[in-house]
């Protein structure tokens, strides 16, 4: 894909003004109570549901690309970096995700095969019901289905099945998640 603005001096310009608005913008948001912040959240991004938390210290670049579904909690400190460079890079989140501390979401990266190093994206889902461990990391194209666990501190390099546990770097599903009691689908 070629990139809109060839003068890599404009381009850099651009991409820093824009990065020091959205740090005093963060900056702020971190001082402002739950119910300011969720103002703020319904209109940039893309869709931010009902009943969730995006909690203090958390960072989302590009919260237009990004999509929160109903109850989804984003624990402190996590960051979801989507893409503006092309028009796959962007993240989802469904209802009743949890993120724990520390969590980061790529949905681009940079193509090593070629020495400019272009940006490539591809989106990244994670379905219904989701539990994602602390300081776990996402790359671009994963899509982690419904129910999954992912444990603490693991790199998430491809996608994972439904109700599965997975840890590891990469990770690696080590069995399948027995739900007790009532499913929540049911």
């Amino acid at each position: 894909m070629k990139p809109l603005i060839r003068n890599r001096r404009v381009v850099v310009f651009l991409y820093s003004t824009f990065s020091y608005c959205a740090t005093l913008l963060w900056f702020v948001l971190d001082v402002l109570p739950h119910f300011i912040r969720n103002l703020f959240f319904k209109v940039a991004f893309k869709r931010f549901g009902r009943g969730g938390l995006l909690d203090y210290r958390c960072f989302v670049r590009y919260p237009w690309r990004v999509s929160i579904g109903n109850n989804v909690d984003i624990n402190r400190g996590c960051e979801l970096y989507s893409s503006m460079q092309t028009s796959d890079g962007i993240i989802t989140l469904e209802d009743n995700v949890v993120l724990g501390p520390g969590v980061i979401i790529f949905s681009s990266t940079h193509d090593y095969k070629m020495l400019d190093l272009p940006d490539i994206s591809a989106p990244v889902k994670i379905c219904r019901y989701v539990w994602v461990g602390g300081k776990s990391i996402i790359l671009p194209g994963v899509i982690i289905g419904e129910g999954a666990v992912i444990g603490a501190g693991s790199v998430v390099t491809r996608s994972i099945p439904p109700y599965c546990v997975a840890v590891g770097n990469p990770a690696k599903v080590i069995k399948q998640r027995l739900i007790e009691g009532r499913h929540p689908l049911n």
